[in-house]
């Protein structure tokens, strides 16, 4: 049994359709734009790390269930807007050509 003859994963099956719809461009990297999205994703790797742990100290001397609830509802949003944020420097990254 060749490769050509091996059954596929629902991921190569998906693909294929997305291929053939003209709904995935699939753009190679250059080395260069894959260091600077590492590089992105590294550091807001470290500023979530930051936050959390600033966070901590304020989560442990909340003195209510709500304020707990507002600490936490504050730290989710502060930190879905920086994978938004990276997210939209990425797409930037892998648009330059």
């Amino acid at each position: 049994m060749s490769d050509d003859d091996a059954p596929k994963s629902a991921y190569e099956l998906a693909m294929e359709k997305l291929r053939a719809r003209g709904d995935f461009d699939e753009k190679k990297l250059s080395d260069e734009q894959k260091a600077a999205i590492a590089e992105l994703r590294s550091r807001t790797r470290a500023k979530i790390a930051e936050l959390e742990i600033q966070h901590e100290s304020k989560l442990r001397a909340a003195t209510s269930y709500e304020e707990l609830e507002t600490l936490r509802a504050e730290l989710a949003k502060e930190k879905e807007r920086l994978n938004e944020e990276l997210e939209a420097k990425v797409t930037e990254v892998r648009e330059r050509s």
